[in-house]
């Protein structure tokens, strides 16, 4: 929808996740707001899981927003914070690899048999540390995930296809083995999502709009 164009005497104003800073272009936007604000995966070290957090974002990404306005006629872009702010903003954003715990990426290396995740890892352009790669592939031996072989377990093998944290994962196939998935399933609810506090269901936006100027 947000391809169309608005009647005569409409605006059109589209709400975005940084989703838009690369993978969209569209020919109509004259100005962009932008707030500055980004959602990444970050290490919780007092839950110990990764989660999904609201910080600032880097200049990169300012530079990408900055252009979805403009890109076939004269546009402007309006930032929502400080000179001093922007001068604090780091310039380029940290690989998520150096963020968060290695523990699910290295079951999937196990689960795509590209050898030992030490050693895949290291090919990377921005390496983990191997103390980290160390740590996500013991803690992968001590849920049974692994085998101090590094070869891939059946339980291994089930919770690669689960799209949360390896103990999170393990924690919701036992409780369907014990037949006590509800609690375990509202358990693992509280732990893997944000406070709900920080985001009301009857206070969020999204989509799209149109207003008339007057």
């Amino acid at each position: 929808k947000i391809f169309n164009r608005p009647p005569k005497g409409v605006r059109k104003v589209v709400i975005s996740t940084n989703v838009a800073e690369t993978s969209i272009t569209n020919d109509d936007v004259v100005f962009v707001i932008d707030s500055g604000r980004v959602k990444e995966n970050r290490f919780d070290p007092v839950n110990k899981m990764p989660q999904l957090i609201e910080t600032w974002y880097s200049a990169a990404n300012a530079r990408q927003r900055r252009g979805r306005a403009g890109r076939v006629q004269p546009g402007q872009a309006y930032f929502m914070y400080t000179r001093e702010r922007q001068s604090q903003i780091a310039p380029f954003q940290t690989p998520e690899m150096l963020r968060v715990p290695l523990s699910e990426l290295c079951l999937q290396i196990c689960v795509l048999q590209l050898g030992h995740p030490q050693d895949f890892l290291a090919k990377a352009i921005e390496p983990p540390s191997p103390a980290a790669v160390s740590s996500a592939v013991a803690l992968l031996v001590e849920l049974k995930a692994i085998d101090p072989s590094v070869c891939l377990t059946p339980l291994g093998y089930h919770l690669a296809a689960l799209p949360v944290d390896v103990r999170i994962g393990k924690l919701m196939i036992y409780g369907t083995i014990f037949r006590c998935l509800d609690p375990v399933l509202a358990i693992a609810a509280f732990m893997s999502f944000k406070s709900p506090f920080s985001a009301p269901l009857d206070k969020s936006l999204k989509g799209i709009f149109w207003i008339s100027p007057t």
